[in-house]
């Protein structure tokens, strides 16, 4: 349930930067984290792929949010075209600061679906675009999973009525 809303926000940010590019009708300067296109996995398929061969507690995924709004904060500009390589350096990041017993960057690759040597480069980058800021004080972590469990509240209560409008249709 975590990797839901965790999906659904990062989604939604991209999707708010996209759209903000679309109204100034201008073009955009590509980035470092830019792919060519979409990649086909969704954000939530990533987060469950990292969750199942990474070997990393949930906490990681709060921190890999912490470090992207951190890197937002930075100019880092999260848009569809990005999003999945900065949530993949942000996990990278965030694992390797939070467990003791890490793998290697070639797994780590292979997780996220990219070359090892792109994977140095998505790392180095993010890790100088949050200014190798990866403390996160048990204040942010509460705060964020405060938030996030406000969410997931809000969307068991509209399951939930959809469920029940439903069956008593």
């Amino acid at each position: 349930m975590a990797e839901q809303v965790i999906a659904k926000v990062l989604t939604a940010l991209a999707e708010e930067t996209d759209a903000a590019i679309a109204e100034q009708e201008s073009a955009v300067e590509p980035t470092f984290y830019d792919a060519l296109a979409v990649p086909r996995i969704s954000i939530l398929e990533l987060l469950r792929r990292w969750m199942k061969f990474s070997g990393a507690p949930n906490e990681v995924l709060v921190m890999a949010v912490i470090l992207i709004d951190r890197a937002v904060a930075q100019g880092v500009r999260v848009r569809s075209v990005s999003m999945h390589r900065i949530l993949l350096a942000a996990l990278v990041v965030a694992t390797k600061n939070h467990v003791d017993r890490v793998f290697c960057n070639q797994h780590y690759a292979k997780v996220g679906g990219v070359d090892p040597k792109e994977l140095f480069r998505l790392e180095s980058s993010f890790l100088n675009d949050i200014e190798w800021n990866t403390f996160i004080t048990p204040e942010a972590f509460d705060g964020v999973c405060k938030a996030f469990s406000r969410k997931m509240k809000k969307s068991s209560v509209r399951s939930s009525s959809k469920v029940s409008s439903t069956s008593s249709s």
